[in-house]
């Protein structure tokens, strides 16, 4: 142990006899780097062969010098393909040191700082010197390197400068001259080779700010043109007037176009460029600058070309208009500035942005639930391709699926717009609000479904009009509502005769619960009947339904006798008021339904509610067929105050019964759509196998269909429909099946739809008929019958042939006059 303690002991003492000065290159470090290098013209030096007047080689300390604070630490320059001159070193601003936030130069003795009138000094207060050896240089000397020398502590941070004017040994083209920065004191990276000034060759460059579309026939105006010289001004090497000339060339199928208005001209550097002006030539595809109109431009090193036009003369959809540059001395080159394109007006959205997802069934206030979306869709942008493609004298349409509404549309902060380019209203205003109106006005003549804009309510652009030549444009988000039904993409829908159809989508819907259920065929019975299966309901995300909302379950026709029992899963945390459901009356007493009402958020996950031992009122005079299962958590639907669970209104406005706005536009909605606000949870929920009375399967109404019509007559009764019955591409009578099957007096609950396979079920009596969408049959008790045309779907609705409906219901006595175009089915008298 001894031994080893002499050892250590004796190593200490050799290390403390080395001197400081043996770390220092490995200890001290510094990057090297030139700034503002510079790029010469064989024209511009020719003569002095000067370089690097503004260049400077810049050593920064990465490290502390401080073992070095009694030593001098020597830098080598070398040039190459250069020389200095008499005073690019030791001359007074020649070399200078960036150091504590101000520049400290060196006057001949110190480094001084002008601004403090003191001398730079070290962390020691040593003052930090400098010193080139064999300076002052003579210039016939050449002299290419040299030793330079400073003394004192250099801190991390600090830049020691030094000024690169020297002389080129050779100046031709592709020629550099670089500076190379080396120290046995320190370790410098990056010292190479740095090159300080290079020869380049006189020539230029061309640019367009952006390039345009332009249609067929019509002339756009191009973005500021660029013409840079590579290297110097203009000046430098356009030396002769008479010969020297500019010259813009286009390819085939494109001209030039210049303006001489009071308000548009076209220039170049702030001098017009006309035919006829002196030195201006302006032929078609070719413009010429020489003479005095470039002796006017040439002193810059760049020149831009505004409000120069080109015309597609003859250049079809898909080319290019290229601009070719010729200048005297100087390579050729060019630049694509216009592209062709068709009329056409587009419609989109940022794809960046991320579609909002919003809970559907639910006010724009997010009422029942806890989230804190607006119910603001993307914003969409309609833009024409060119000025003049959107056609006033057409309407356009922009639809939403059905089941999406827009709401508040008398809000000026429900519709957000925003107009750029020519786009004006009929009148010319461009104003927010009556933007606003006009989306008002196109949702009612859409009859609040779609947005119809009828022709001539805008104003078109004018592509001849020399101070409006940007195409049209308008932006607008709509703030969006949608049936509690619906979930999904909602894809907004761009139609009209002077439009090609498109799409966007603008947002998605979710349901803030599911349901889960499953159909209960069932035979009438009186009191007490309990329905086998339960219904699960699921919150979409945990703490999304809020504190006192209440959910009602409802069967159309069919009350409840007892509340059953509900059950919450132990993990999401969510409570029900009193643990049970309620059995509330509804509306004159008849149509019983079940209540729970939330008392405490869900919090770790979401829930579960499970609903089971449900009873039913089964009266004995409740025809067979399917009744739906509704649920609704009426505090999301705004509430209703005729009765828990009823609404048949939607809320547009914060208001019920009828749509804000002028007195044309308090129409009931039930007017405007019967499916608005669906909410039925599980279609034939309940389905009655056994029927309380006798059902016959023959019809005593007649009903009559005239094609064309957006009505029909049962007996003596005039019902309207939404959608009118037509003559399709094979030339059958199609009718609407939901439609006729009413108006023959079949129970609406018995006409069953299934979405996921299109299948459209009727059952009456003893029959119960099927057909699916593009099939060219129809299926009776599982029995198939050929049909005559296939089975069609027209907005939404399923149509059948005259004939095939009639045999399918047993409808036998049909008429058809051809004159009037009505079909006529006559019921058993």
């Amino acid at each position: 142990m001894k031994k080893f303690l002499s050892m250590v002991m004796a190593a200490a003492m050799v290390v403390s006899l080395v001197p400081a000065t043996a770390f220092a290159a490995s200890d001290v470090k510094a990057t090297a780097k030139v700034v503002d290098a510079e790029n010469y013209t064989e024209r511009e030096i020719s003569a002095s062969k000067k370089v690097g007047g503004d260049a400077e080689l810049q050593l920064t300390f990465t490290t502390d010098s401080k073992m070095l604070s009694t030593e001098t630490i020597d830098f080598d320059l070398e040039l190459s393909n250069a020389f200095f001159n008499e005073d690019s070193l030791g001359g007074v601003n020649q070399v200078y040191i960036k150091a504590e936030g101000e520049n400290w130069v060196w006057d001949g003795s110190t480094f001084h700082s002008a601004k403090t009138n003191q001398d730079l000094k070290d962390a020691n207060g040593t003052p930090v010197t400098f010193q080139a050896a064999d300076w002052p240089f003579a210039v016939a000397n050449e002299t290419d390197e040299t030793t330079v020398s400073v003394r004192g502590n250099f801190e991390r941070g600090w830049v020691l400068c030094f000024g690169l004017d020297s002389t080129m040994d050779k100046v031709s083209k592709g020629k550099t001259a670089t500076v190379t920065v080396d120290s046995d004191d320190i370790t410098i990276t990056n010292g190479d080779d740095l090159t300080y000034a290079a020869i380049e060759a006189e020539g230029i460059k061309a640019s367009v700010k952006d390039t345009v579309d332009v249609a067929a026939e019509e002339v756009a105006t191009l973005k500021d043109i660029k013409i840079e010289s590579t290297v110097g001004d203009f000046d430098d090497f356009l030396v002769t007037p008479a010969k020297d000339e500019l010259k813009l060339k286009l390819n085939s199928g494109f001209e030039f176009v210049t303006y001489d208005t009071a308000t548009k001209q076209t220039k170049i550097n702030s001098q017009q460029i006309k035919d006829g002006l002196s030195g201006v030539t302006v032929d078609e595809d070719e413009i010429i600058i020489s003479g005095a109109a470039l002796r006017a431009i040439k002193s810059t090193d760049t020149w831009t070309i505004e409000n120069l036009g080109v015309e597609a003369v003859s250049g079809k959809a898909g080319s290019t208009a290229t601009m070719r540059v010729y200048l005297t001395g100087c390579d050729t080159v060019s630049v694509e500035v216009a592209k062709v394109i068709d009329y056409t007006v587009n419609m989109t959205v940022d794809e960046d942005e991320d579609v909002p997802v919003i809970y559907s069934g639910v006010d724009v206030d997010n009422t029942g639930i806890v989230d804190d979306s607006n119910h603001e869709a993307l914003e969409v942008t309609i833009k024409e391709s060119f000025a003049g493609a959107w056609n006033n004298s057409k309407d356009f349409t922009l639809s939403l699926p059905e089941g999406v509404y827009v709401v508040d549309t008398a809000n000026a902060d429900a519709i957000k717009t925003s107009t750029d380019g020519d786009f004006a209203l009929k009148g010319g205003s461009t104003a927010s609000a009556d933007v606003d109106n006009w989306f008002r006005d196109a949702y009612k003549e859409g009859d609040y479904v779609d947005l119809t804009f009828e022709r001539r309510t805008w104003e078109e652009t004018n592509p001849d009009d020399s101070t409006k030549d940007d195409p049209a444009e308008v932006s607008f988000t709509l703030t969006l509502v949608a049936d509690p039904n619906f979930e999904g993409d909602v894809v907004l829908k761009l139609t009209g005769d002077a439009v090609e159809e498109q799409e966007v989508t603008i947002a998605k819907f979710v349901k803030p619960y599911t349901v889960e259920a499953q159909q209960n065929d069932m035979q009438i019975d009186y009191r007490n009947t309990e329905i086998p299966t339960s219904v699960v309901i699921k919150e979409a995300e945990a703490g999304l339904w809020d504190k006192d909302t209440t959910f009602t379950l409802a069967l159309d026709k069919i009350s409840f006798d007892d509340e059953g029992k509900i059950a919450v899963d132990d993990k999401s945390g969510l409570e029900i008021k009193d643990n049970e459901l309620k059995h509330v009356a509804g509306r004159g007493g008849a149509n019983d339904t079940l209540t729970f009402t939330v008392d405490s958020r869900s919090d770790d996950e979401p829930a579960t509610v499970t609903i089971s031992g449900m009873q039913l009122y089964m009266d004995r005079s409740l025809p067979a067929g399917a009744y739906d299962l509704d649920v609704t958590a009426d505090v999301m639907l705004n509430g209703n105050s005729r009765g828990v669970g009823y609404l048949d209104e939607v809320v547009l406005n914060g208001t019920r019964d009828q749509v804000k706005g002028t007195p044309d536009r308090n129409r009931e909605i039930s007017d405007i759509n019967d499916d608005f606000y669906s909410e039925t949870a599980k279609a034939g929920f309940v389905n009655i196998v056994t029927a309380g009375r006798e059902d016959t399967d023959s019809f005593t109404t007649k009903v009559v269909v005239p094609v064309g019509e957006s009505y029909l007559i049962s007996g003596e009764t005039k019902q309207e429909i939404p959608v009118p019955a037509y003559i399709n591409a094979d030339g059958y009578t199609m009718l609407p099946l939901r439609a006729v099957a009413k108006a023959l007096g079949i129970n609406e609950n018995n006409v069953l739809w299934d979405q996921a396979s299109r299948t459209a079920t009727v059952m009456y009596g003893s029959k119960i008929i099927s057909m699916t969408y593009g099939q060219k049959v129809v299926y009776v008790n599982a029995a198939p019958i050929p049909a005559s045309t296939s089975v069609e779907i027209k907005e939404n609705r399923m149509f059948l042939g005259l004939r095939d409906l009639g045999n399918a219901l047993g409808v036998t006595d049909i008429t058809w006059d051809g004159a009037t175009k009505t079909a006529t089915l006559n019921g058993s008298k």
